[in-house]
């Protein structure tokens, strides 16, 4: 996949996540969805962008597909760790992370997994 496609999907399934996220927290109501949505589309930005480049560097320097897999997931257990920590907007970033880069990450590994062997 190239960079710039993963960088989108990966935004726009952060855009969703922000969406899902409150409904992890007690504290958070309805009407403060738009107030996240004002607030947060930076940091969904920043972290697809360091997604993209993230999978598209290791698409192009790894060989092994399990390898490539494991680093696909590095970051959604990055996040993972910090989604366990106390409550801050690192953990509202976090719990939208893991949907948004989560979902796109799946997508990358199904069609890496997809693509066809080549004979060198």
């Amino acid at each position: 996949m190239e960079r710039r496609t993963i960088i989108i999907i990966g935004f726009l399934f952060c855009l969703i996540g922000i969406f899902i996220a409150p409904l992890f927290y007690e504290n958070i109501q309805y009407g403060e969805i738009f107030l996240l949505l004002i607030i947060y589309p930076i940091p969904a930005l920043i972290l697809a962008i360091l997604n993209g480049y993230l999978l598209s560097l290791t698409e192009l320097k790894t060989k092994n597909l399990i390898l490539k897999i494991g680093v696909g997931l590095i970051p959604i257990l990055i996040m993972i760790l910090f989604v366990f920590g106390k409550e801050s907007p690192i953990k509202f970033i976090a719990t939208f992370g893991i949907i948004g880069i989560g979902v796109t990450n799946l997508i990358w590994i199904t069609k890496l997994s997809r693509k066809p062997i080549t004979a060198s």
